[in-house]
């Protein structure tokens, strides 16, 4: 019989490598299984958003679970970047734009900036808000906010890389592979991967993301709405990328018929060497997807077929000034659950889920991972969090 551990965490991507740093502290018989990057899409048959050099870091959530969410994981950051000497989080702070006015998130921030002591910047236009950051060009009728360190972005593939180190430091497993099948083996559970591979537990964290419905993972399917998400990548010249290199990162509350909630990246070095500013909003072409094969075309798809002049328009209108070598595509897939919030929790005996991060566990993966860590090592959630919070939702 194959090595028993006592947890396997399938998923290596944000919320499954932290989770399993945070119980490798607790369990030295711990394994992590998850594919690595494949840079040849047609091999592929998962895919993720967290193959990525840039995502906005901010603290202010949406509510209070996600700035407590938020405020906590940037917290860890220093101590993660400390430990595993690799350098994933910049603070060049966050800006929130709405064009129209004011809105009800900017309504929320000084009583959530009074709860949890963030400091921030107030701006009551458009005009006070192009000379506070002069390469930015907002409508006069704009509103926002500015919040300063640790806001900024976290670069997603090295954060990954931090959380393993630290997860095999404390002696844990970490697999390249892909699970397809969980069942259960009398008191074990099984786990199978397409090569044949087997892998035996006691207890199971299952975090793929967009795919924890797919293959034969759950005997109950979650409530998720599966989306793609289109983003360009604007690659720009060395010398631009320093120009802006003190440019913050960007929420724009756009809503026009062509593109809404506009998120955005200062250029920043990528693995092919090159610089690229990266933005990403939602466009009439994204997709609501009901099976795996929608899934996997889309990712698929070649760029030269996604319709970027939305996308392009709206950088130039927001960055005039921006010296642009050319465009291409990046693509994301997002699951929004029921009630907004992840679902995180004990699904069947001895199996545990955390999915669902509606467009935000990027900024606040450590928090999320240390919560599902301790619901299945400890069978609560840690203090300031409530199980009702993240209930997971099953279809009828």
């Amino acid at each position: 019989m194959n090595k028993i551990y006592d947890s396997i965490v399938i998923g290596a991507g944000l919320i499954g490598s932290a989770a399993a740093k945070y119980i490798s502290e607790a369990e030295r018989n711990v394994a992590l299984i998850g594919p690595d990057e494949e840079m040849v899409s047609n091999q592929k048959i998962v895919f993720s958003s967290h193959y990525d050099s840039s995502r906005i870091q901010r603290i202010f959530g949406t509510d209070e679970i996600f700035t407590l969410l938020n405020q906590q994981s940037s917290n860890e950051y220093d101590t993660i970047e400390k430990r595993s000497k690799i350098i994933f989080h910049s603070k060049e702070g966050c800006l929130y734009v709405n064009p129209s006015g004011m809105d009800a998130y900017l309504k929320m921030i000084p009583q959530q900036a009074k709860i949890f002591d963030i400091k921030y910047q107030s701006f009551q236009s458009g005009i006070s808000l192009n000379k506070f950051i002069v390469e930015f060009n907002f409508p006069s009728s704009a509103r926002g906010i500015f919040e300063n360190s640790p806001s900024g972005y976290i670069n997603p593939r090295l954060l990954i890389k931090a959380q393993q180190f630290l997860f095999k430091k404390n002696g844990g497993a970490l697999f390249n592979d892909t699970v397809i099948k969980v069942n259960y083996e009398k008191d074990l559970i099984k786990i199978e991967t397409p090569g044949g591979k087997i892998y035996r537990s006691k207890k199971v964290l299952l975090a793929p993301g967009a795919f924890i419905n797919f293959f034969h993972l759950l005997k109950r399917k979650l409530l998720l709405r599966l989306k793609s998400e289109t983003t360009i990548l604007a690659k720009v010249s060395p010398e631009e990328a320093f120009r802006l290199v003190n440019l913050p990162a960007l929420l724009y509350k756009i809503n026009q018929p062509e593109i809404q909630d506009i998120y955005l990246v200062r250029p920043i070095q990528y693995p092919d060497g090159n610089f690229y500013l990266k933005m990403g909003a939602n466009i009439p072409d994204d997709i609501c997807f009901n099976n795996l094969t929608e899934i996997q075309k889309w990712f698929k798809k070649e760029n030269r077929k996604i319709n970027l002049k939305p996308l392009k328009e709206a950088l130039i209108n927001l960055i005039p000034n921006l010296s642009i070598q050319k465009c291409h595509a990046g693509k994301c897939i997002v699951s929004y659950t029921q009630h907004g919030k992840p679902y995180i929790g004990e699904v069947e005996r001895k199996i545990f889920v955390a999915a669902g991060g509606n467009g935000y566990s990027a900024m606040c993966s450590d928090a999320l991972g240390r919560i599902a860590a301790t619901i299945l090592l400890k069978n609560k959630f840690p203090s300031q969090f409530f199980q009702k919070d993240f209930e997971p939702v099953f279809v009828d």
